[in-house]
């Protein structure tokens, strides 16, 4: 490729010369040549990026400036190259389809690509693709996607970068817990108690610290509330114009209203969504028209998730459903698994009535983020059915780094919630081969008996639990640590025994998971109501778990772990387990 040159037009954006850039430096790497940036066609073999570079590519020139904002197309002849898409992203995804496609690059994890060598006698095979992906909203919501921007990009989410060279993020955002931030109770509560729900025939009486339990819901049916709500989401689409979603949605609790009119609604209609979506309806009619084109988003969460029997969302509400009460282990279509099924009928029941549905489900345990989780065979499947039922946007919450295999269900989700149509298998095995080398084979050996002990033994547990909902215990995890001493003791590298090693955490979790779980929840009950009272734990169980906790730490340590669950870092809980034992800050466990 030594006379190939990579031609950007004078109108190419940031986007698209990173796009190039992107290109040329991984060309450069696979080839040991640098490829130039070429200011115009002075011959064959070149690389057009770019609407306007491709528009001037003579025997391959296309009209990419009316693509959408991530469709592309890459065209590969025998006399050069065109990738160009819609702005701002799909040049630049064009340009990572190309180089997956065509040379077989492969973004694994963000300090781990794989590039094979290509040399002037490698065959580029002829292309001529167009893409656009079926969800316009894409997040894989791992640590290692929010905490490295370039490597979200490569990896096609498209919702924490603003950075204008990366292509920015799309202006739909992740609808969450608003109603605190609308209508907090410390401004309100005192004064209007009415606005807030009526629970057991009371209202809320204090003050609360945040939205959390026991925390307060508004009285959706109160027309004072729904002109403060009205007012207070117009001042913010004011106060940040670009937006093209604002939630308006229930705070994280289920403390829904029951008042008379609420209940009233609500019974009419068979759902608490009832009296919600009345809420929701009157901001999204005064939001279309200040604001037309952007979209009022709310959580079918909990008790809202059921859609209600005649009322409407209008034209521009966003209804993002919710599945965290859904099974782990089976897929949601699953019929053979009694916990998803309302899920089913739910989104399929949306499906009919809205004109935009999101979706924010859980790949990860909550309760201890490094325990295995026995999803990777029900998560393309999961994707295809959000994919079926019309969802336009997937948030697939996962941990903060490091979990259990994070790298290997970030790779899987990323690339099937960009294409739902790629084998689950095949991505699975491929990440295992170019990721673990000679270890792949044992990494699979560990997640085929961590599946197969789930579905025998799961008790359709949902994202959170014990290894035990699960259907795993300390002894799958000592099996799992003799398959990694296996591998280890093969490893070809040291960096591959090093990644064997990070992989190996999640045995090692259920190890010590009968201490390290309850810390974790004593770490978060201390948080919430300043809980002082001592850990609770079987003597026999900590004397029996106590030589296995340093390792665990350590390898917490080594490889990057933030935090052991949702509620607490890893130093969090070892500080509560050395006050258990009576340890001093330096002395092993």
């Amino acid at each position: 490729m030594k006379s190939w040159g990579i031609v950007l037009a004078g109108d190419a954006t940031p986007a698209e010369r990173y796009a190039a850039e992107e290109l040329r430096e991984l060309l450069g790497r696979a080839s040991g040549h640098r490829i130039p940036l070429a200011g115009e066609v002075d011959g064959p073999n070149h690389i057009f990026v770019g609407p306007g570079a491709v528009r001037g590519a003579g025997g391959i020139s296309f009209d990419a400036y009316g693509m959408g904002p991530e469709e592309h197309r890459v065209l590969v002849t025998g006399t050069g190259i065109a990738i160009a898409g819609g702005r701002p992203r799909g040049t630049l995804y064009g340009v990572y389809a190309f180089l997956e496609r065509a040379l077989g690059v492969r973004f694994l994890t963000s300090e781990h690509t794989h590039l094979p060598a290509i040399d002037d006698g490698t065959l580029i095979p002829a292309m001529d693709e167009t893409y656009d992906p079926p969800f316009g909203f894409r997040w894989s919501a791992f640590g290692e996607i929010s905490d490295d921007h370039a490597f979200a990009t490569r990896m096609r989410t498209n919702t924490v970068q603003t950075e204008e060279h990366l292509g920015g993020k799309t202006p739909i955002g992740l609808v969450n817990h608003t109603f605190h931030v609308f209508m907090p109770w410390k401004k309100y509560g005192e004064d209007h108690p009415e606005y807030y729900n009526e629970t057991d025939g009371e209202r809320p009486s204090e003050v609360y610290d945040d939205h959390f339990d026991p925390g307060v819901q508004l009285c959706t049916t109160n027309p004072d509330v729904a002109r403060i709500m009205c007012e207070e989401v117009l001042k913010s689409l004011e106060r940040e114009p670009g937006q093209g979603n604002v939630s308006v949605s229930q705070n994280d609790n289920s403390n829904m209203c029951q008042c008379e009119s609420c209940r009233t609604v609500d019974e009419r209609e068979g759902s608490h969504m009832g009296s919600h979506l009345n809420l929701v309806n009157s901001v999204a009619e005064a939001v279309s028209e200040r604001f037309p084109g952007v979209l009022v988003g709310t959580l079918a969460y909990s008790y809202t998730r059921k859609p209600p029997a005649s009322i409407r969302p209008r034209p521009n509400v966003q209804i993002q459903l919710c599945s965290i009460e859904c099974c782990q282990t089976h897929a949601i279509d699953d019929p053979a698994c009694p916990r998803n099924r309302s899920f089913c009928e739910d989104i399929e029941g949306w499906g009919r009535i809205s004109d935009y549905v999101s979706v924010w489900t859980y790949v990860t345990n909550f309760h201890f983020y490094q325990l295995p989780c026995p999803n990777l065979r029900a998560l393309g499947r999961n994707i295809r059915f959000f994919r079926k039922n019309g969802v336009r946007g997937l948030f697939m919450q996962g941990p903060q780094p490091v979990a259990e295999l994070a790298d290997l269900r970030n790779y899987l989700i990323s690339n099937l919630i960009w294409n739902p149509d790629r084998e689950d298998g095949e991505l699975i095995d491929e990440f295992l081969r170019l990721h673990y080398g000679s270890g792949a084979g044992y990494v699979k050996e560990y997640i085929d008996l961590v599946h197969d002990a789930a579905e025998r033994g799961t008790t359709h547990r949902n994202c959170f639990g014990t290894a035990a909902d699960h259907g795993l215990d300390a002894d799958l995890g000592r099996a799992g640590l003799e398959i990694f001493e296996r591998a280890m003791a093969e490893a070809e590298s040291a960096e591959i025994k090093s990644r064997l090693e990070k992989a190996s955490i999640g045995c090692h979790a259920l190890v010590v998971e009968p201490v390290v779980y309850s810390a974790h929840q004593k770490v978060r009950t201390r948080k919430r109501n300043r809980d002082r009272e001592p850990l609770e734990l079987d003597e026999q169980v900590a004397r029996d778990t106590r030589p296995h906790l340093q390792e665990f730490f350590d390898l917490c340590r080594k490889h990057g772990v933030v935090k052991v669950g949702e509620w607490g870092t890893w130093q969090e809980v070892e500080a509560v387990l050395r006050e258990w034992y009576g340890m001093g800050g330096g002395e092993k466990f």
